[in-house]
């Protein structure tokens, strides 16, 4: 009997326990639940309504630029089925033109003198004269040439208009050529180098000021300071002849004149022979008296020892052919 009353106890204390549990637990269920039900209703709520906008940069102003950092920023790098696109190459090419041009040999000159005007009227910012040079005579045949260095848009249009010039002339254009050199893997290696050895010298530098040392120590970095130096300044002469030669575009300009059947020097090589007519005889006569010159010191000294050698031989051969012959011998 009393085992079943503890169990009695034992089973309403067990109960009392579990409703006090189920109390506790109620308001954060029922909070749960109404959470739950409240987001259940924004999420139905929200479904029929398409996903807001990605934001896109406005559009740029006239005279303004489009700011890519802000775009990349609202962007951003994780989203969906964006890919960060690749710088594109850059390529340094260094352009020479080649023109060859054909004009009435007296109407050359002015040619020539018009297309080096239009250059130094440009200015040095869009052309510079490298070079010029004329030669012939303006009867027969002249011949020359222009070596310009251009910025490359003024220098197309220059020749896009240089073969109706041409025509006007009387002339034409024999030849035409275009050449490209590719200097991006030097300037890109040039540039690397450069920044290597501007790091270099920078941490010199620093050495310097931050660590004093030895006197021998301060000049083996004071050594090696200025030999960093040098080779930043030959770096940097090298690359800016390169962006010179890529910012600057090439063109060589070459001219001859029409050929002529007949010209002021045709009959050349026959005026000169009957100018120099006179001068070739008095010539011959000079070669006559050098040669005799030339001979009368060998006829003094070898003429006198020829006959000198001819009359002892002659004296020798009478003596021999006049000896008598030697007595017969006796007879026994």
């Amino acid at each position: 009997m009393r085992r079943f009353v503890a169990g009695l106890a034992l089973a309403g204390l067990l109960i009392g326990c579990g409703q006090a549990d189920m109390a506790t637990q109620a308001p954060a269920t029922e909070e749960s639940a109404a959470y739950g039900g409240m987001a259940d209703m924004a999420a139905g709520e929200a479904a029929p309504a398409p996903p807001p906008p990605m934001a896109q940069p406005a559009p740029a102003e006239p005279g303004r630029g489009v700011d890519v950092d802000t775009e990349e920023r609202q962007q951003g790098p994780g989203t969906p089925g964006s890919s960060p696109s690749a710088p594109a190459p850059v390529l340094y090419l260094a352009y020479a033109y080649a023109m060859g041009l054909e004009v009435p040999s007296e109407r050359l000159a002015g040619v020539m003198d018009r297309h080096v005007q239009a250059c130094q009227t440009a200015g040095p910012r869009l052309c510079q004269l490298i070079g010029s040079n004329r030669s012939g005579d303006p009867e027969s045949y002249m011949e020359g040439y222009v070596q310009l260095r251009g910025e490359p848009q003024w220098l197309r249009t220059f020749m896009g208009g240089m073969s109706a010039e041409i025509d006007a002339a009387g002339g034409r254009v024999i030849s035409q050529s275009t050449n490209a050199e590719d200097l991006t893997r030097q300037m890109v290696d040039t540039e690397a180098r450069l920044r290597a050895q501007t790091a270099l010298r920078d941490r010199l530098q620093q050495l310097l000021r931050e660590r004093p040392g030895r006197l021998a120590d301060l000049l083996e970095v004071e050594r090696e300071l200025a030999r960093v130096q040098s080779e930043i300044d030959s770096v940097q002469s090298t690359l800016a002849v390169m962006r010179t030669r890529v910012a600057m575009s090439e063109l060589s300009l070459q001219y001859r004149s029409a050929p002529r059947s007949v010209g002021s020097d045709t009959f050349e090589p026959l005026r000169r022979a009957l100018a120099s007519f006179l001068g070739i005889i008095v010539a011959g006569f000079a070669a006559i008296i050098t040669i005799i010159a030339g001979l009368i010191p060998v006829a003094i000294v070898v003429v006198p020892i020829v006959w000198l050698a001819l009359r002892w031989r002659k004296r020798r051969g009478g003596r021999f052919f006049n000896r008598s012959p030697p007595p017969p011998p006796a007879a026994t």
